[in-house]
């Protein structure tokens, strides 16, 4: 997958974080695994739209990334 990452929370992810999170989308949207969230644990949320995606987790005050397929 090729995606463009945006940081969408004020509570941004590392580099490493962001990355763990896009790895995060494609296991869970291809595999429909559940995925731990990197910094708390809590499972992941996976959410498409149109040729976009999101991941975040559940607490609004952790991390979210989002993406665009090119």
């Amino acid at each position: 997958m090729v995606a463009t990452i945006n940081k969408l929370r004020h509570n941004k992810p590392t580099n490493e974080e962001a990355h763990a999170l896009v790895d995060a989308a494609t296991r869970i949207s291809w595999h429909g695994e559940s995925v731990p969230c990197p910094r708390c644990g809590k499972t992941l949320i996976y959410e498409e739209l149109g040729n976009s995606f999101i991941v975040s987790c559940p607490d609004e005050e952790c991390i979210e990334v989002g993406g665009r397929g090119i």
